[in-house]
């Protein structure tokens, strides 16, 4: 992806557009100009950040004329370049309230499991037709899941912990 800079704000590029009117006059092909053809129009590569987006954010997309990078020989070199800045995320619930909020997901998730199979419960009750024992086991097996993974979102005490957990089972 590329960028550049139009009228003081960052406008991204997917796709380099085949004609261009800036320093030359590109009436098609200008999408297979060279590097340096590209970046004297403005055009620049956007470094797409490594970051952990539980508990960074990326925000700021902007022009580093500097932006240091090694090539594949090893080299330490700098080029101009889009990057962002990476920042740390304000998460403003306390852990107790993000495990709550996760446990509530959880549940909500054994529920849309336990569902499908509720009728054999129903009929149970009001027919005494006993339940086959392999629509028991996975009903069991769901709600221990559920009971071992409440568990373990309880046993955590890092908010970034609560916010990765895997709910799925």
């Amino acid at each position: 992806m590329k960028a550049r800079l139009e009228s003081g704000k960052v406008v991204k590029y997917s796709k380099i557009p085949s004609e261009w009117s800036g320093v030359m006059h590109y009436m098609a092909g200008f999408n297979n100009a060279s590097t340096a053809a590209l970046e004297t129009e403005g055009f620049f590569d956007v470094i797409e950040p490594v970051y952990d987006s539980v508990i960074q954010t990326a925000s700021n997309l902007h022009l580093d004329n500097a932006y240091g990078y090694t090539d594949v020989d090893g080299n330490e070199l700098t080029r101009a370049a889009f990057v962002y800045d990476i920042g740390v995320k304000v998460i403003p619930q306390s852990l107790e309230e993000l495990k709550v909020k996760r446990i509530q997901s959880l549940k909500s998730l054994g529920f849309g499991k336990l569902t499908p199979t509720d009728w054999y419960v129903t009929r149970k009750a009001e027919h005494s037709t006993e339940i086959p024992s392999d629509i028991q086991e996975e009903r069991d097996a769901v709600r221990t899941s559920i009971i071992n993974k409440e568990n373990e979102i309880n046993a955590l005490t890092i908010k970034a912990s609560v916010l990765r957990y895997d709910i799925n089972f």
